[in-house]
């Protein structure tokens, strides 16, 4: 009887942790924008954003760029159930692009700032280079970032800027 009863606690046991390991694995966590069509509608934005001289079909397309950066440089919400002590050994994973989004947002916001000043928004050129800032808060030796520092010290000046090459 005691024999019987501890294969039965054992094909249990077996199963319960057949079933933990498959539901674990069953169900894989995915991040927005890892995918590669995800990654193709924002490289698209990116590429239409570089070209187009349009500042209204511009500014939409700083925000969408914006928007997944922020997507991939912050806490997307993955909690990995662990106890209190292992937890604090383990570190989130992170999203990796073949590309550095945060970049892609960042050339397409200063080429937005630079349309804006082409069309007398001074005010919102200014936004804009400020918005490059907020995309690399600890990040100082940054190429966007020292662009953009640039540019608002120039506005400041009143000094006209370019970012068009002589």
């Amino acid at each position: 009887m005691k024999h019987t009863l501890s294969h039965k606690r054992l094909a249990l046991g077996l199963v319960a942790l057949t079933l933990a390991a498959s539901g674990c694995q069953s169900n894989p966590v995915k991040s927005p924008g890892l995918d590669n069509m995800g990654f193709m509608s924002l490289w698209e934005t990116y590429s239409h954003c570089k070209v187009s001289s349009d500042l209204g079909q511009v500014l939409p397309e700083t925000q969408k760029l914006a928007d997944a950066a922020r997507l991939q440089y912050g806490n997307d919400g993955f909690i990995l159930p662990l106890p209190v002590k292992l937890g604090k050994l383990v570190t989130d994973p992170t999203n990796r692009f073949a590309v550095d989004v945060r970049a892609m947002a960042s050339a397409c916001t200063l080429h937005a700032g630079q349309l804006a000043l082409e069309s007398g928004h001074t005010d919102l050129a200014k936004d804009l280079f400020a918005r490059v800032l907020d995309l690399h808060p600890s990040d100082e030796s940054s190429y966007y970032r020292l662009q953009a520092r640039t540019f608002l010290k120039e506005l400041d000046r009143g000094i006209d800027i370019s970012l068009k090459a002589d």
